[in-house]
C-alpha cells in the first residue's frame, strides 16, 4: 500500500494490483464432479399385500411447507379419505414414521412428516394404490 492509498483509506482496485493473498489459489479442482452424485440407494417400499388396495386409486396431494413452521420443513399429505376410519389411519403413520426413520402427527385430516420427504411418501402412495401427485413448489 502506498503513502498516498494509506492517507485517504481506499485500496486500488484496478485490475493488475494485487489485493492480497488468495487462500484458494493452490486449491485444484481437477477430478472433482461437476454435479452432485446420484442418491447411492432407490426408494424401496415395502408394502403389504393387504395394504396394496388400500388407496383404491384417489388422488393425494404431498407438499412440502415451511410457513408457520419456525423455518423447519414438513412433508403434508392431503387428501386421504376419511373412509380408512382411525385405527388404519393411525396404523398407517406409525409405520410411515418408523421406516422412514422420522416424526409425524396428523393435523386435522392432513399427514404431516418431519422433513422434506416428498419422493419417500409418493412411491409409498403409489404402492398402497393411492394416486399422489407432488402439490405446490
Amino acid at each position: 500500500m502506498s503513502r498516498k492509498e494509506r492517507a485517504t483509506g481506499k485500496i486500488s482496485t484496478a485490475p493488475g494490483s494485487a489485493f492480497g493473498s488468495n487462500p484458494f489459489a493452490a486449491l485444484d479442482g481437477s477430478g472433482l464432479p461437476e454435479a452432485l452424485p446420484e442418491p447411492l440407494h432407490d426408494i424401496k417400499v415395502s408394502v403389504k399385500e393387504e395394504e396394496t388396495s388400500l388407496g383404491r386409486g384417489e388422488r393425494l396431494e404431498i407438499r412440502r411447507e415451511k410457513s408457520g413452521r419456525g423455518g423447519k420443513t414438513v412433508t403434508t399429505v392431503r387428501g386421504i379419505p376419511a373412509s380408512l376410519g382411525k385405527a388404519k389411519r393411525d396404523k398407517l403413520l406409525k409405520r410411515m414414521k418408523s421406516t422412514l426413520g422420522t416424526g409425524g402427527t396428523w393435523a386435522g385430516e392432513d399427514m404431516e412428516l418431519q422433513g422434506d420427504r416428498r419422493a419417500e411418501v409418493l412411491e409409498w402412495m403409489r404402492a398402497m394404490g393411492f394416486r399422489p401427485v407432488l402439490a405446490g413448489g
